[in-house]
């Protein structure tokens, strides 16, 4: 939120796990510019129905009980009031929500703020329109101090939108001091330890002196941490955070939830999305094409000069390769060696 009111930050990002408070810090943004620096903002969620529900459940219930914030916007009830569940009218701007799935209302109006919510989950077009973020961010070229932002959990590291804008900026991570030896460190899962079947002994060991935390001294750490950028980005702040830092949940808990996940590969990449915060990324050999290349020969004048492409074909016998190599040219005319 500091970021958001910073004028020398332009787009902040955030990759993190499920339920750390992602859409509050996008709805806490909402009402101070609704309060403090009224300005014509965007919510762009998943889907059109996603859009309803948030502002139904979110928004609705934030205006209505914020005392700062009550009577703002008028009730999309009352008559004449201009204001429907996706698009509600303050003084000095107006809130609208929309469905990354509809290209229409990307392109509606011009705004200074662009939140994008869930952004992992956003499909890959808007219609025949092209990425709905790039469409969004269009939404603010006009205005000098625009801010947009970037919210989610991210899914497969080849294609994650989060984690390649998260890549691109100055990428913060939360370091807590140990209260044992103070030093200040990251919070990651493979410093959990626990006794075999016995979840309940779970606790957090010190990267620096191995000292074991308990829940509360997890939590007491926190509490004294700090964000840290570890990279350079001109007008970008991202931030990463993992359910290791909420303060909702306990590690007996969290070593529960993956000793069930990793019984599957599928459940294991739910666990790293919405635990970790994390891009799952498929394990398997790869093939260095590099070395591949190394192996190549010059055929020289072996190749007719009516050949285009050459193609391999191998068949795999127990004491050899039997190897069938086909020139390939023009209305598949073909040699073979």
């Amino acid at each position: 939120m500091d970021a958001f009111s910073d004028p020398n930050i332009e787009t902040v990002v955030i990759m993190s796990s499920a339920q750390v408070g992602k859409t509050e810090i996008l709805n806490n943004v909402i009402g101070y510019h609704v309060s403090q620096d009224p300005s014509p903002m965007l919510v762009v969620q998943p889907t059109l129905d996603m859009a309803q529900t948030w502002s139904k459940d979110r928004l609705a219930p934030m205006l209505r009980d914020t005392p700062i914030l009550q009577g703002l916007v008028k009730d999309p009830r009352a008559r004449d009031s201009g204001n429907t569940t996706l698009h509600k009218i303050f003084p000095g701007g107006h809130i609208t929500a929309c469905g990354a799935n509809s290209p229409s209302s990307l392109a509606s109006r011009p705004v200074r703020l662009v939140l994008c919510d869930e952004v992992d989950r956003y499909p890959v077009s808007a219609g025949s329109e092209g990425d709905p973020v790039s469409l969004a961010r269009k939404r603010a070229t006009t205005f000098w101090n625009r801010k947009i932002g970037l919210f989610s959990t991210p899914t497969n590291k080849a294609n994650s939108r989060i984690e390649t804008a998260f890549e691109e900026s100055d990428k913060r991570f939360f370091y807590v001091p140990c209260l044992h030896c103070g030093h200040k460190q990251v919070l990651k899962w493979a410093q959990v330890r626990w006794e075999p079947e016995q979840p309940e002994t779970a606790a957090y060991a010190c990267a620096e002196c191995g000292t074991l935390w308990t829940d509360a001294e997890r939590v007491r750490s926190i509490r004294q941490g700090e964000w840290v950028a570890t990279s350079t980005s001109r007008r970008v702040a991202g931030f990463h955070l993992s359910a290791l830092y909420s303060p909702w949940g306990n590690l007996e808990a969290g070593v529960i939830e993956f000793l069930e996940a990793k019984k599957q590969p599928a459940t294991l990449r739910v666990w790293v999305n919405t635990f970790l915060g994390e891009p799952w990324e498929e394990q398997g050999d790869a093939v260095d094409d590099y070395a591949v290349a190394e192996h190549r020969e010059d055929w020289g004048e072996m190749v007719p000069k009516e050949v285009l492409m050459l193609t391999a074909g191998v068949d795999v016998q127990d004491d050899r390769l039997e190897v069938e190599i086909v020139g390939w040219g023009r209305d598949e005319e073909s040699w073979s060696h």
